[in-house]
């Protein structure tokens, strides 16, 4: 099964990710990224691998996170220009909705260490039960 270049594309523009850093995360010969652009599909492998990258952006915005499959009932911010720095965005998402899903997609996007490092940068507004569920989570969905 493929997936259409179009999608990958997006979804490393919506990560903030460059082919050239997809390529070196995933082992995947530079030359062969870039030459799927010209056969117009990306192997399925690869978007798996796309979608467990973290994203490195510093800011999101809504409609970044809509375009990367996050479903629109789980955003605080509607908004799909307004960029809100990340750590924010998922403080905010977790105080909001917290459930396995919502875990399961932020950790999906941006990664389980930047899940963690939001949280307990923002250690005064979270209560230390979301904290503690967040993190028995993320170490149980690991593993």
């Amino acid at each position: 099964m493929k997936a259409e270049h179009k999608d990958f594309e997006a979804l490393l523009k919506a990560k903030g990710i460059s082919k050239k850093a997809f390529s070196a995360y995933s082992g995947i010969p530079y030359y062969t990224v870039a030459g799927w652009k010209k056969s117009g599909y990306v192997p399925a492998y690869a978007m798996i691998l796309l979608r467990q990258m973290p994203s490195r952006k510093e800011h999101v915005s809504a409609g970044e996170l809509l375009e990367a499959g996050f479903p629109k009932a789980i955003l605080w911010n509607n908004d799909p220009n307004k960029k809100v720095p990340t750590d924010i965005f998922i403080v905010a998402t977790l105080e909001r909705a917290y459930n396995d899903f919502v875990v399961e997609k932020l950790a999906a996007f941006f990664g389980n260490e930047r899940i963690l490092s939001a949280l307990l940068k923002h250690k005064d507004r979270v209560s230390d039960r979301l904290i503690d569920r967040v993190t028995t989570y993320l170490h149980d969905f690991k593993n």
